[in-house]
């Protein structure tokens, strides 16, 4: 069944700016981060969308989130042995009616806020101060749609970075579903030398056809299959996404572009 998209493929927040700035690369930042710590804020519908949002806040934190907390985070989507119920850290970030574990929902906002003080803040501060160098200064005309922050598609106004977290996108949902058959397996190994933007270790993808247990993991329809591959895409993936994007972030070049009036709804 599809499910709204958290994201919306970098939909502006509520905060976003929408008069002009002399340095838009630097606000669209501040706002695309202000708009996952939102998320995050009012929690999520299911794991799958606590993958995608570990996802985009790489790409929004430009790889800036410290590796060792994607390492925590696959921790956690291993489950508790011998039961259904996930993790605490994981029921903190779902919304109440979608956990499976008793847990006060007081005490899971106030998780959620300590994520984004203690971890996300300082992430997005190291970002901005990685990118203020590099960040274009607009005095041309003085348009202030042109280089509204809040009109702008790309994430830091980047669109090399905006394409790297499409092709992350694209190769994670694929994952998460699952592949019909051990060649769709090498396919989707070609995407994810992009995804990466090859950081992925050279026999990766190999291990992955290879490997009957991983193979059957990556192809099969249970549910115990279906939570494995969440669990193979936090651990194995989406570090290396992050390192992908940290090494992209330094190289990207600005470019000014709006926004399309209309989108389509995204979906998981």
């Amino acid at each position: 069944m599809a499910t709204t998209d958290v994201s919306s493929d970098f939909a502006p927040a509520d905060g976003d700016l929408e008069e002009g700035s002399y340095r838009p690369a630097l606000v669209k930042l501040v706002d695309d981060v202000r708009d996952s710590e939102h998320q995050l804020l009012r929690g999520f519908g299911s794991r799958r969308e606590v993958l995608l949002w570990t996802q985009e806040l790489a790409v929004r934190t430009l790889g800036e989130m410290p590796q060792e907390w994607f390492h925590q985070m696959a921790r956690q989507f291993r489950g508790v042995p011998a039961s259904e119920h996930e993790r605490t850290l994981v029921s903190a970030l779902l919304r109440p009616q979608y956990r499976t574990r008793d847990l006060a929902e007081a005490k899971a906002r106030e998780f959620r806020r300590q994520l984004s003080a203690r971890t996300i803040r300082p992430a997005a501060h190291r970002a901005f101060r990685e990118l203020r160098a590099d960040a274009g200064e607009y005095v041309d005309d003085g348009s202030a749609d042109q280089h509204a922050p809040g009109k702008q598609q790309y994430v830091a106004m980047r669109p090399a970075i905006h394409e790297l977290h499409e092709n992350q996108r694209r190769t994670l949902k694929r994952v998460l579903d699952g592949f019909e058959d051990r060649e769709a397996i090498l396919d989707w190994g070609h995407d994810l030398e992009l995804a990466t933007h090859g950081e992925i270790d050279e026999a990766f993808v190999t291990r992955c056809y290879g490997e009957q247990s991983t193979r059957r993991l990556l192809t099969g329809t249970d549910q115990s299959e279906r939570r494995g591959r969440e669990l193979f895409a936090a651990h194995y993936l989406i570090p290396v996404y992050n390192r992908g994007v940290r090494d992209l972030a330094g190289r990207a070049k600005e470019q000014a572009d709006e926004q399309r009036e209309e989108r389509q709804t995204a979906t998981l």
